[in-house]
């Protein structure tokens, strides 16, 4: 079972049950004419590729949402060409319907909502006309000469959630109209005049580039559009965060690897559409270029897309090596290299390593490359995505309390422009989860509520998605919901495989759930995913932490001295989490410096707390310089404080409470608050 990111045209005769009725044998002779003189071809041409046909319709998947519209609407144009000489009451007409969405390809067919949402926008199609989904309209609006007409949020059977829809306008799908004025429109009415004007719409696609690509018999070769196509196509804006994946060279001498070439181009390109507002060209059609003499730039101007991932695959002997790399497509310059190197006999294993690896880079590095080309394309208009972009970009980075608050302005900008965009929203809600988890927010359950009420508008647009969950365990760990939390980032990683967030987030909660062990197998996990990722220093205070309780001090004492180096701008508690591993290490000098440190770096911590708050913060320091609290200074007696009061009570002999009582409180000398020093 494969799950992919494709375009999904759905088409249906109007009426067919009263055609056949009327004529049954002509309507199915007439209908296969069609299928084979017509449909099949202009799909072909298109990059499309037929599923399967149900007698009264058909079913064809496509890699390019700009392809799929240009095929449907050529067809509805050539349909009302071929049928202007049957009688109106007897003529074969298609509805239908186009969706980009995930669907599940088993045995040749494809399967899932993706499919199912197609199928429900045929039956809201006009007859001859073409209705498409939102993700459709949002990749193909300003790339054909056709228009969008909103036809509001459709509520249909057996989709849970109404399909925001729109009508697609075009020249040919039905009586074409002149608009005098234009050397087109005069062409119209003197076609019409002949009784010829149902084709003004293939004139029009001929006049876009209508036959940009041209493959010779053997395609082993694509040829570069003429000046003048080029230049038409030049002109129209590749869709933000698009990308093809070429299928990669088998550079062994051994014509049967190829098999793990093709199984690499195929995982990354399944992966790299989950990657939020990604637009990835299928692999029906990234695999025509296959063994092409064309370049980059050529390529991409082809697909219409600005980003290409190429590599190769070697192996010699025992070893396996590929290469990959990310190349602009406006300028053929290189974002982006890597290498992999690996014992061939565990190929299975390396081949997911490869393909997260990837991933996890790209979609870093595609946003990042999306924000500056944002900021220098409307430095002073930016639109809904510009400032998404930027936003997301902001939170790529290094946690860091300003960026945080710019980056959420960011998203408030962008919804300000459009309310609904589910990147934006998913941005929004990160920003409050997060300003809690870092102990940045000065309105805790508030900010919750907002991440929270940002996540129920997102989810409403789109359900199943992967950073959704994740910001919801944020959510749910922020209100001492352990369980529900862990069962939220198994979620994410359902969705996402190559979910590095996910893990590492998940590592750190499995520990608080007393199984460290589990924690450091995630974290690995995470870091081979994404070894460069900018919440590296989080993963390594999750490490440390996993250490810490395994007993092993001194690794642990390392890698929060790792986490501070990479990230010193961080909240200053990670310094006391230095301080408890020192402490562990029977290292109390390094432990009081480091808690002096983080006082030094926190000098409002207790300003305006409560007298009762004030002495949980001094009791939570006292443990941590002795070695048994690891977590956070924030004056709340919970779970972890009362674990820690706990191994101190039974270490000093004194009655188990797991509360600060006057016995506990004594020996850590802790009568009376403190002013903030630990000696």
């Amino acid at each position: 079972m494969e799950r992919k990111l494709v375009t999904i045209v759905y088409a249906d005769v109007a009426g067919y049950s009263r055609l056949i009725g009327l004529d049954e044998e002509g309507t199915i002779a007439r209908l296969r004419t069609h299928q084979s003189d017509l449909i099949d071809p202009k799909i072909s041409e298109r990059a499309g590729r037929i599923v399967k046909t149900m007698g009264d319709g058909w079913l064809a998947e496509f890699g390019s949402p700009v392809e799929a519209v240009r095929c449907a609407a050529e067809i509805q144009v050539g349909m009302t060409a071929r049928e202007a000489p049957i009688p109106e009451d007897r003529r074969i007409r298609f509805r239908i319907g186009v969706n980009l969405g995930d669907v599940i390809a088993e045995d040749g067919d494809v399967l899932g909502d993706g499919v199912n949402i197609a199928a429900r926008l045929q039956t809201l199609a006009d007859v001859g006309g073409i209705c498409v989904s939102r993700s459709v309209r949002d990749q193909v609006r300003d790339r054909l000469p056709v228009g969008f007409e909103y036809l509001g949020e459709q509520s249909v059977r057996n989709i849970a959630r109404p399909i925001p829809c729109y009508r697609v306008r075009f020249e040919g799908a039905a009586p074409a109209v002149a608009k005098p004025g234009t050397r087109k429109a005069k062409l119209v009415v003197g076609l019409a005049t002949a009784g010829l004007a149902v084709f003004l719409g293939i004139a029009v696609w001929l006049l876009t580039g209508n036959d940009l690509v041209q493959r010779d018999r053997d395609r082993t070769a694509v040829a570069a559009p003429t000046p003048q196509a080029a230049k038409a196509d030049g002109e129209k804006e590749a869709p933000r965060l698009s990308i093809v994946v070429l299928p990669f060279r088998n550079l062994s001498n051994d014509p049967d690897q190829d098999y793990f070439a093709d199984g690499l181009t195929d995982d990354i390109t399944t992966d790299l559409s989950r990657i939020s507002g990604s637009f990835v060209i299928s692999r029906n059609t990234a695999f025509t270029f296959k063994g092409t003499l064309n370049d980059e730039k050529t390529i991409a101007r082809i697909l219409g897309v600005r980003y290409l991932l190429e590599g190769s695959a070697r192996r010699t002997g025992d070893q396996v090596r590929v290469n990959a790399r990310l190349i602009d497509g406006s300028t053929g310059g290189q974002l982006w290299s890597d290498r992999f190197d690996h014992d061939v006999r565990d190929i299975a294993a390396f081949q997911d390593e490869v393909t997260g690896r990837i991933v996890n880079s790209l979609s870093l590095q595609l946003v990042a490359s999306e924000a500056h080309k944002a900021q220098l394309a409307h430095p002073n208009n930016p639109d809904t995505v510009d400032l998404t972009m930027r936003g997301w970009w902001l939170l790529r980075q290094p946690a860091d309390r300003q960026r945080m608050l710019d980056a959420r302005q960011l998203f408030e900008d962008a919804l300000d422009k459009n309310p609904q965009y589910g990147p934006g929203l998913l941005g929004l809600a990160m920003t409050y989860a997060d300003m809690v988890f870092l102990t940045w927010s000065d309105d805790h359950d508030g900010d919750l509520e907002r991440a929270d009420a940002a996540l129920t508008r997102a989810l409403a647009v789109a359900p199943q998605n992967a950073i959704a969950a994740y910001i919801k365990a944020r959510v749910l760990f922020g209100r001492s919901q352990l369980q529900d939390a862990i069962d939220s980032c198994e979620t994410s990683l359902a969705l996402d495989r190559n979910y590095a967030s996910a893990y590492g987030f998940l590592a750190a909660m499995v520990r608080l759930a007393g199984h460290p062990e589990r924690s450091l197998k995630l974290l690995e996990q995470a870091m081979l995913l994404s070894p460069r990722d900018p919440e590296m220093w989080t993963w390594l205070q999750y490490l440390g932490r996993a250490q810490s309780d395994l007993g092993q001090a001194e690794d642990a004492i390392a890698n929060f001295k790792r986490a501070i180096a990479i990230n010193p701008a961080a909240p200053a508690y990670q310094w006391t989490l230095l301080s408890t591993a020192y402490a562990r290490a029977k290292r109390p000098a390094e432990a009081r410096e480091a808690m002096d440190t983080f006082l030094r770096l926190s000098p409002h911590l207790m300003e305006g707390k409560s007298e009762g708050v004030v002495k949980a913060m001094q009791l939570q320091i006292r443990l941590a310089v002795r070695g048994y609290y690891l977590g956070i200074i924030d004056g709340d007696i919970g779970k972890q404080t009362r674990k820690a009061l706990a191994s101190f009570q039974r270490d000093q002999g004194i009655p188990v409470s797991e509360q600060a009582d006057d016995e506990t409180v004594s020996r850590l000398g802790l009568s009376q608050p403190s002013s903030g020093s630990v000696h």
